[in-house]
């Protein structure tokens, strides 16, 4: 039967990792330092790292020290990203069937720019990934249309031929909008459904 979608982007957190603690959880757990004194940084100036309008290790710089962290910034990301990273590996094996399939696979992520340099050189380049696309590089999130008019410009193909796979129900709005399909993942099986279908 004839494909319907030729390209699949795929959301990271709630998608691909399904079962990560928070960062702030798991500094609590293993360093002692309580989420609480966290909050006002992920609730502030983070929000701007993730559209690229701050730079993450310039403001942690300013709070490591309050927080109570004993290492340097860089030590601080390597324990964030490593930890952070628990990939699904269903839904990974799943994305490489998809790619064997000759269906073009993209990650759309929400996040500051030193996570999404380390998840382009994780899962980009045709690991898992044909590119990763993330919102402090583009400027905005993807409840913004512009991340998709980003998108769409860098992919080139068709729109009716884009599946767009999010656990977030304002960004699946902000894709149908756009002129997407999207499908608001629970888990995998909804997904193979969905996909079933069409493949």
């Amino acid at each position: 039967s004839d494909v319907k979608y030729f390209t699949i982007l795929f959301d990271l957190d709630g998608v691909l990792i399904t079962k990560a603690k928070q960062f702030s959880d798991r500094l609590e757990e293993i360093y002692g330092i309580p989420v609480a004194r966290l909050q006002p940084f992920f609730t502030g100036v983070f929000l701007e790292c993730g559209i690229g309008k701050a730079d993450l290790k310039e403001e942690l710089i300013k709070v490591i020290g309050d927080w109570g962290w004993k290492g340097s910034v860089d030590e601080l990301l390597a324990f964030w990203f490593s930890t952070g990273t628990e990939i699904d590996q269903e839904v990974a094996a799943f994305v490489s069937q998809l790619r064997q399939q000759g269906i073009k696979t993209y990650l759309t992520t929400d996040q500051e720019k030193y996570r999404g340099e380390f998840l382009r050189k994780m899962f980009g380049s045709g690991v898992l990934f044909d590119e990763v696309f993330y919102s402090a590089e583009i400027g905005c999130r993807k409840k913004d249309p512009a991340f998709f008019a980003y998108v769409d410009a860098h992919i080139d193909v068709d729109r009716q031929q884009v599946l767009f796979v999010d656990d977030g129900e304002k960004n699946i709005e902000t894709a149908k909008a756009f002129g997407y399909d999207a499908h608001l993942f629970t888990d995998l099986d909804g997904l193979k459904a969905v996909l079933s279908t069409e493949l």
